[in-house]
């Protein structure tokens, strides 16, 4: 904005009001108060002139010599007023009398006649001094300049400042008016949505930079178009599915023009989805807003899928998969048979525990792949669990077509895997449940379903077996286990007894497993294969492992320093979170000394997660505590194991044992297995030694110690106490 003139003509203006002002001040005031002496001057002379008009009036004497007489006459007392000369003249303008005093600066006079009779006799002249008045002219008219210059400057500065104030306050609106034009720019152009408007003219005036990505245009290119311009522009960028756009711009502006909101859905030919919602402005106008909605249909369709199927395997999944069955169970027609096999993956944990969940996922996958391949194009499969599956074969003709695919996806199942070149082999076990035969309710034929496979996993997997009445009996059998096991736990129901150890050389007794027991009080006892796989599921192996351990360090501290008490561990109880805190427990509040404590484990617990269960080994085996891995070869990593940790000792399973006499391959395994634990110093103990034939052969390979019937049953703890006391001679004898 241009303020030059503005200021110069400000400045001017200034000069001029505070010239006027700096002379017309004194000026006015001098002129005033000249005015007032005259005036004052004027009407003493006509006073005093008039005084001595009737002195001459009253005395017609010679009054020109009368000096003295009239002096009195014109010098009567007047208070406050300044000094004045006075002089009176006779008719001839002769001087009669000349009353003067000293005035200062220069002299105003002012003359008065002197008549009587009507004849004129002389004239009386006053004069007085502007010395005064031209001294306080002058402090008027430094005023006058103070004021002229304070004129000026307010004259000037203030509107000066004044605009400046304005203009500044204009300059930040303009300036505010930019940056909210850019923001509105930044936000036009970093839409997700592309927009356009168009003006009444039904031009395009405004569009942002998502609309000319959309299309490919650009704003220059488009800017002032009509809709039918821009769609033929489209059409030659190849965003416009259709050459002939006339009928679908005239479609818009019928609605536009109409006043209504105009919505739709484009398809662009390279594949995207666009929406666009055409809204008039009230000017003739209006805005249109493009959304580009391809990625936000296939997340719905995506969500959709995962409703209905699972992410991983693309099977259907467990609540799809119960309303097809209960939609194809509602449509059974007489003489119609299906059958629902419910599948589980066998030893699938061990392999998600051993090579990782990304594996474990992949072999899921497979397994789908090949379950799939041998259905027929009617039957429904479905993953219902992290390594369950479930099929509906409904084109049952015959009780031999469902076994035929129970054993086909055993078979497909089990064949080995290949990911990532690691071989990975599994197995499969089936439970059948047939409609209407078993059951025509959905809900009763998927628990049926169940009830068998449980049977096919008891019977040690890799089996089918189909639903029988009888199962549900045993489940309801297993739940009244599951709770009484609960209340054992709080009743102290459970005793503990100790097999002896021998050493193989000294025949001395050098310590006990102990062995855990339950005496149920109205089933008598029952037998550790039944409540101990259940405590381990319902978590109450650890309470139970917990009472074991403190009871077997208690008894163990009464019995000779020489012999140790062995304490079985669950995987469960390494899960626990403070297992090594128990054990530390029960040896402080027994006073066992750690070297006399043997806790044994199995692979099952190292499969879990080694490199955890290894740290707690390690924290256990610091204290003293030695370690144990019971069931040795049963297993197919045992060996590598041994690598992972120092064990202290090595339990040659009972099922070598049995058949050491008959199987050339168990002496092999026994002879390896102790030639190994002699080179890495790691005590060897054979388990179930029934026979004298046994041991004399385990004797005969090298083995540490041994214990079974051929020595001793588990005994409670006072026959221990007694074997002890009965053996104590020969220990000595042997020492």
């Amino acid at each position: 904005m241009q303020t030059r003139p503005l200021r110069k003509w400000l400045n001017v203006l200034g000069l001029s009001v505070a010239a006027v002002t700096a002379i017309a001040l004194p000026c006015g005031y001098f002129a005033e108060r000249y005015y007032d002496i005259g005036n004052d001057l004027t009407f003493k002379g006509q006073l005093n002139a008039a005084r001595v008009a009737q002195y001459v009036y009253t005395h017609n004497t010679m009054w020109q010599y009368q000096q003295l007489r009239i002096s009195e006459l014109i010098l009567l007392p007047q208070t406050g007023e300044p000094p004045v000369n006075q002089k009176v003249y006779d008719e001839r303008g002769q001087l009669v009398l000349d009353e003067a005093v000293p005035l200062s600066g220069p002299v105003v006079a002012r003359s008065a006649p002197i008549v009587v009779k009507g004849a004129r006799i002389g004239s009386l002249v006053v004069e007085g001094g502007l010395g005064g008045i031209l001294s306080t002219t002058f402090l008027v008219a430094l005023f006058g300049i103070a004021l002229g210059v304070v004129i000026y400057f307010s004259l000037r500065l203030l509107p000066l400042r004044a605009l400046d104030r304005a203009l500044d306050a204009l300059r930040g609106t303009e300036r505010a008016l930019e940056q909210q034009n850019r923001q509105l720019d930044a936000a036009l152009d970093n839409m997700t949505q592309g927009l356009c408007m168009f003006n009444a003219q039904e031009r395009l005036a405004v569009s942002n930079q998502r609309f000319s990505e959309m299309f490919g245009l650009s704003a220059d290119e488009i800017k002032g178009c009509t809709l039918p311009d821009l769609y033929r522009k489209r059409a030659a960028a190849g965003t416009f599915a259709s050459t002939d756009v006339e009928p679908f711009a005239a479609e818009v502006l019928e609605a536009i023009r109409a006043g209504r909101i105009f919505k739709r859905v484009l398809n662009v030919p390279d594949g995207r989805v666009i929406a666009v919602v055409d809204k008039p402005t009230g000017d003739g106008g209006w805005v249109a807003t493009l959304e580009d909605i391809t990625e936000r249909l296939e997340a719905e369709e995506k969500i959709r899928r995962l409703a209905h199927f699972d992410a991983l395997t693309d099977l259907l999944n467990r609540a799809t998969f119960h309303k097809r069955v209960e939609d194809v169970v509602s449509r059974l027609r007489d003489g119609q048979t299906i059958a629902l096999l419910s599948i589980d993956l066998d030893h699938f944990k061990a392999v998600n525990d051993t090579h990782g969940h990304p594996i474990g996922d992949r072999l899921l996958r497979k397994v789908a792949e090949r379950v799939q391949r041998c259905v027929s194009a009617e039957d429904m499969v479905a993953r219902v669990g992290a390594d369950e599956f479930a099929i509906l074969q409904v084109a049952v003709g015959r009780p031999a077509h469902i076994t035929a695919l129970a054993t086909k996806l055993i078979a497909a199942v089990c064949a080995p895997y290949d990911i990532d070149g690691l071989q990975i082999i599994i197995g499969a076990s089936i439970g059948i449940a047939v409609a209407p035969t078993d059951s025509d309710v959905p809900d009763i034929l998927l628990k049926q379903a169940d009830l068998a496979l449980t049977r096919a996993k008891t019977d040690g997997g890799g089996v089918y077996r189909f639903f029988e009445a009888t199962m549900d009996a045993r489940i309801h059998a297993r739940q009244a286990l599951e709770l009484d096991l609960r209340k054992a736990v709080t009743n102290n129901e459970f005793r503990l007894l100790y097999q002896p150890i021998f050493d193989v050389k000294t025949r001395q007794l050098v310590g006990c497993e102990a062995l855990v027991r339950w005496h149920h009080p109205e089933r008598g006892t029952i037998s550790p294969v039944e409540f101990i796989p259940l405590a381990e599921e319902t978590g109450l192996i650890v309470p139970l492992g917990e009472w074991v351990l403190r009871l077997a360090c208690a008894e163990a501290s009464q019995w000779p320093k020489h012999m140790s008490v062995a304490v079985n561990l669950s995987p469960v109880q390494f899960k626990s979170g403070n297992l090594v805190q128990v054990v530390n427990s029960a040896l402080n509040s027994a006073g066992l000394a750690p070297n006399r404590l043997e806790l044994e484990i199995t692979e099952l617990a190292l499969l879990q997660d080694s490199q955890a269960v290894v740290a707690i080994l390690q924290q256990l085996r610091a204290r003293g505590i030695r370690i144990a891995m019971d069931d040795f070869g049963t297993g197919y990593s045992s060996l590598s194991y041994l690598r992972q940790f120092p064990f202290d000792k090595i339990k040659i399973d009972q099922s070598f044992i049995r058949d050491l006499s008959a199987e050339d391959e168990s002496v092999a395994i026994i002879r390896a297995v102790v030639g190994l634990s002699s080179s890495l110093r790691i005590v060897t103990t054979a388990e179930g030694v029934e026979t004298q034939e046994q041991f004399d052969r385990l004797a005969a390979e090298g083995c540490n110690q041994v214990q079974g019937f051929l020595f001793s049953a588990p005994r409670p703890p006072r026959e221990i106490e007694r074997m002890i006391r009965d053996l104590t001679p020969a220990m000595a004898a042997v020492a």
